[in-house]
């Protein structure tokens, strides 16, 4: 008989385990790694705990004011409590508490108006006006609205503003995204299709930079005084073969100065400290969902997540992670602090099941969503109790499993968390007793006496736990005899 020792130790630092999208029991990794996780907050260093919940903002649902899927949300700096965002025919103004209504002068929320079919793209704040992009299928074409924040009267709203008032006006390309960029260089870009749009506050140029053939911009972002641009060709939907470009160019050229190709398809870009970040899917297979970063002409991968690509609108940086929507959940990635190590994880629900924008204009993370006929826009708070966490498979061989220990923070009323022992590949659990609640010391030890053939993991569920008193896990010891051969 063998006596062993495995330990957990610091498992918010160890996030997903290497290639863990492709098996139910993965195994290889660190021991602190996940093989799967539910709505798990790993961005404390010292514990991993339940994910963040989400608290709807005043008249954010179709019973107050939120009656479309929101897109684009962006904050506006003539306030510190002002934002605005966009979906469907409806341009919204937001506080930090609250989607705001006003019955006149000018009425909130604004429905915008051309000809029917207005489904709202981005929002952006450029040189004193806000600017909100949308496609528009009475006309069959897009355009771009301009509101002057003044605030006194209906007319400050310009609905059909780049089509019929600018120097060099323009109706945009129907049925494409639509970003909008306030560039470094005091120009605002709009993606167009396979053109780059521009407006300098005097002229607009329809087409300031023109894209291979099929091209279809998904984002723009401006960062070492150069315009990235992703774009996709053909875009078509599906696993084919779809190509992809990264164009960066200087915003004065006749063309772009450098191109980084990507076999698949391109979702989002994103710039944290002066690094540019990619959302790509390798659609050599299922799954290939990428997040890198731009090295020099090629694009080095980080981590790998589940569901589908984040669009433009669906991506920002939150307590030093970036964080993304990937179908109807958020992810994570970095290390919050430095010298802390970088690890990916699942850490949010989206809300229904149709998720929107995210962005986060306040401070805290606000993320839109639907599901048929209900809508909401709501923001980060508390803890979500539809939260679960499941470690690597240890392959211990034909072996007795005796005890369990669990390090955690001290707990709160109505806290706990749930054990399960999934054993021999899912052919057996165990969960008896493997209960952690009200529990006055630090740590607790559990008796198992479970004997497996092969392996076994450790689940972990806080289903049964609080949404404002969590259960924050610091460490778990495992200790076994092995049969001898």
């Amino acid at each position: 008989m063998t006596n062993w020792k495995i330990e957990i130790t610091n498992p918010s630092l160890g996030g997903y385990a290497p290639g863990w999208y492709h098996d139910s029991y993965p195994n290889y990794g660190n021991a602190n790694q996940a093989g799967d996780m539910t709505n798990c907050d790993l961005t404390n260093p010292a514990s991993i705990t339940q994910g963040p919940g989400l608290s709807t903002l005043t008249s954010g649902t179709e019973a107050g004011n939120v009656t479309t899927l929101i897109k684009g949300i962006s904050r506006v700096p003539t306030s510190s409590d002002l934002a605005f965002a966009v979906g469907g025919a409806k341009l919204y103004e937001i506080t930090s508490t609250a989607v705001s209504t006003k019955a006149s002068d000018p009425a909130l929320p604004h429905t915008i108006s051309q000809d029917g079919g207005e489904t709202g793209e981005d929002v952006c704040y450029f040189q004193g006006n806000l600017y909100y992009s949308y496609n528009q299928t009475g006309q069959a074409m897009g355009d771009v609205g301009k509101y002057d924040l003044t605030r006194d009267a209906e007319g400050d709203f310009d609905d059909d503003w780049l089509s019929q008032v600018p120097t060099g006006k323009f109706d945009l390309t129907n049925d494409v995204p639509h970003p909008l960029l306030a560039a470094g260089n005091d120009y605002m870009y709009i993606g167009n299709g396979r053109y780059v749009s521009s407006w300098d506050g005097t002229t607009a140029t329809e087409q300031d930079l023109d894209l291979p053939t099929g091209s279809e911009i998904t984002d723009l972002e401006w960062n070492d005084n150069r315009l990235f641009i992703a774009a996709n060709y053909p875009n078509l939907t599906g696993t084919n073969n779809n190509n992809a470009s990264i164009f960066i160019w200087d915003g004065n050229a006749d063309s772009w100065e450098t191109e980084i190709k990507v076999q698949g398809r391109i979702g989002a870009l994103h710039v944290k400290n002066g690094v540019v970040f990619v959302f790509y899917q390798d659609i050599s297979y299922t799954g290939g969902y990428k997040l890198g970063y731009i090295n020099g002409n090629s694009i080095t991968d980080l981590a790998h997540f589940k569901g589908a690509l984040p669009l433009y609108y669906q991506t920002c940086t939150y307590k030093d992670f970036i964080i993304w929507v990937g179908s109807d959940v958020i992810y994570a990635w970095g290390g919050g602090g430095k010298d802390i190590p970088v690890r990916s994880f699942q850490l949010a629900d989206g809300g229904y099941s149709t998720v929107g924008g995210l962005g986060i204009p306040f401070g805290t993370p606000f993320v839109a969503s639907n599901q048929s006929t209900s809508y909401k826009l709501a923001k980060f708070s508390g803890y979500d109790v539809n939260s679960a966490w499941k470690s690597l498979c240890f392959q211990v061989g034909e072996s007795t499993i005796s005890k369990m220990k669990v390090y955690h923070d001290t707990l709160g009323a109505s806290a706990q968390a749930d054990f399960t022992i999934t054993y021999d590949r899912g052919s057996g659990t165990n969960t008896a007793g493997l209960n952690l609640t009200a529990d006055t010391d630090n740590t607790h030890t559990f008796d198992i006496g479970q004997r497996v053939i092969n392996d076994f993991r450790v689940d972990i569920s806080w289903a049964n736990g609080s949404a404002t008193n969590p259960v924050k896990i610091n460490k778990i010891e495992f200790y076994g005899t092995k049969q001898s051969d």
